[in-house]
C-alpha cells in the first residue's frame, strides 16, 4: 500500500509531527515536518497475548484511518523503552500507508542513563523477549486491516539486533530493518533467514565494530541470503534518534529513504 517509489523519493526526507501525542518537542523535529500531511492516521494503546501467558504486552499502534489492507511494522525500541522518540518512528510509518506497532518490551519502564537500561534488560530472557514480538506477529495477523503476508520488523540498537534475530527465528516475517543492531549468537543463526535485510550501521559506532558488520554481510552472503547493508563513515552510534546528541541529520535522512524504498518494495507486492 505504499506510494509510488518516484513519489516516496521526493518526500522521504521529511516526516509529520503530531505534538498532540507527545510531552516534548524534538529539537530536531522540524527536520521532519511535512509541508502537506501524508496518510490520516489514527493510534491506539494496544494489548496482545505474549510470551507470558498471565500478561498481556502493551503496545502503540498506529494505522492509516482510511479503510483497507496494509503491510505492518513491528518496531522494536532501543535500550531506553518505549520512548516517545519510538512512537514517533511508528506515526511515520503510518504516515507513509501502512500499519505500525511499537512493542512495549520493558512493561512500561522507560529509562535515561545507559546502565540502567542493561539491568533492566537482563532482567528479560531473550525467549521472553522473542515470545513477546511473536506474539506481536500474530496480533497483527488478527487484524482486519493489515495484510497477513507483508508484516516486517525495524529496530534501533537493542531493537536493531532483536529485528535480526527475529528474521532468524521467525520464517513468515516478510522483511527485516535494522540499525545498528548486534548479530545473533552464534552467527550462523542468519542461515535460518527467509526474508530481505536492510541494514543501516555507523561507521563511528563504539558498541558495533566495523568487523562485526562485515562478518554479518559475509554470512549471509555465504547462506545466500537477501541483504543490503550500508555503513554511514563518519556517524555514530544512535544517529537515527533525533532527541539525542548522537543524532547525525544527514545520515538519518538517507537511513530513511533507505527504509521506505525497502518497505516499498518488498512489502508494497505482498
Amino acid at each position: 500500500m505504499f506510494p509510488d517509489v518516484s513519489f516516496l523519493s521526493s518526500l522521504a526526507m521529511k516526516y509529520f509531527w503530531d505534538s498532540k501525542l507527545f510531552s516534548g518537542f524534538s529539537r530536531h523535529s522540524l527536520d521532519w515536518n511535512l509541508e502537506e500531511c501524508r496518510m490520516e492516521t489514527e493510534s491506539f494503546v494496544v494489548e496482545y497475548p505474549g510470551a507470558d501467558a498471565e500478561k498481556r504486552v502493551k503496545g502503540f499502534l498506529v494505522r492509516p484511518k482510511k479503510d483497507a489492507k496494509y503491510p505492518a511494522v513491528i518496531v522494536i525500541h532501543e535500550i531506553w523503552g518505549l520512548v516517545d522518540h519510538i512512537k514517533d518512528v511508528a506515526l511515520r510509518l503510518g504516515r507513509e500507508g501502512c500499519v505500525a506497532l511499537a512493542v512495549d518490551l520493558f512493561e512500561g519502564k522507560t529509562v535515561s542513563k545507559l546502565e540502567e537500561g542493561r539491568r533492566f534488560r537482563e532482567q528479560f530472557t531473550e525467549d521472553r523477549i522473542l515470545g513477546d514480538l511473536n506474539g506481536a506477529f500474530d496480533y497483527l495477523t488478527s487484524l482486519s486491516y493489515v495484510n497477513p503476508k507483508g508484516i516486517a520488523s525495524m529496530g534501533f540498537c537493542m531493537g536493531g539486533g532483536l529485528s535480526l534475530l527475529l528474521a532468524c527465528r521467525n520464517k513468515d516475517l516478510a522483511a527485516a530493518v535494522v540499525f545498528y543492531g548486534r548479530n545473533p549468537s552464534p552467527i550462523d543463526q542468519v542461515k535460518n533467514i527467509e526474508c530481505p535485510i536492510l541494514g543501516n550501521y555507523a561507521g563511528a559506532d563504539m558498541a558495533i565494530a566495523e568487523s562485526d558488520v562485515d562478518l554479518l554481510k559475509q554470512t549471509l552472503a555465504r547462506y545466500g541470503k537477501t541483504f543490503d547493508i550500508k555503513t554511514y563513515p563518519e556517524a555514530p552510534h544512535a544517529f537515527f534518534n533525533d532527541t539525542r546528541e548522537s543524532y547525525r541529520r544527514d545520515a538519518a535522512k538517507d537511513a530513511w529513504a533507505r527504509t521506505l524504498r525497502f518497505f516499498n518494495e518488498y512489502l508494497k507486492s505482498s
